[in-house]
């Protein structure tokens, strides 16, 4: 992907959060505030008051329900939020593209969070070992829950290591486990054991609707 691309692709995700923040926020409430702030490789976006959509209906897009509707219509007139409903999917589609962190998003009754990274998944986790990333980078990469064996052969590792490694990553919620027994899997973290299932009908919607 070439730099002018990289830029469009980040720019747009800003651009969404942005919109998502400020639209769906709960002035009403007063508290707390609506903030967004710049880190070094991330920016957090939030605001009061819980999402009226799900985190699965959010990251599948398709289902729009903005709190303030006259701010939403104000963004659309300026080309802001040309596709109503799908700033959820646009917001992972750049961090699957650029082989980012995948967004983290939090709601419940007080505020709402989304936190979109801009810098590439291994370096958004400088503590990890070269086993640990070589682990985590397969699993990122492989775009679906994987066995230990799995994982063992993809990266030439020692099946009793990558148990102790795949351990240390669930341990620090960058893997999560599905199943029990020989139907044990791992797959990136998502928010949580649920959303994994729905993050792959997410990648193929993005696929079908928007590459």
């Amino acid at each position: 992907m070439n730099l002018f691309n990289f830029y469009t692709i980040v720019d747009e995700t800003l651009r969404e959060c942005l919109v998502n923040c400020l639209v769906h926020a709960d002035y009403e409430a007063g508290y707390p505030s609506t903030k967004i702030e710049a880190f070094d490789g991330w920016f957090s976006f939030f605001n009061p008051g819980q999402m009226l959509i799900s985190k699965q209906q959010f990251s599948m897009g398709g289902d729009s329900r903005p709190r303030n509707e006259i701010i939403m219509k104000v963004f659309r007139l300026l080309g802001a939020s040309e596709r109503q409903g799908f700033g959820g999917p646009l917001i992972y589609k750049s961090a699957v593209q650029n082989d980012f962190r995948l967004p983290e998003l939090e709601t419940n009754l007080e505020h709402t969070e989304i936190r979109v990274w801009n810098i590439d998944l291994l370096d958004s986790y400088p503590n990890l070992t070269q086993d640990e990333k070589a682990v985590l980078q397969h699993v990122s990469k492989s775009g679906k829950a994987q066995s230990v064996s799995d994982i063992s052969k993809a990266i030439s590792l020692s099946y009793y290591r990558t148990q102790k490694v795949i351990h240390v990553l669930e341990e620090q919620d960058v893997l999560v486990k599905i199943g029990n027994g020989p139907a044990t899997r791992y797959a990136l973290r998502v928010g949580s054991a649920e959303m994994l299932t729905q993050m792959q009908i997410v990648m193929d919607i993005i696929r079908k609707n928007f590459i």
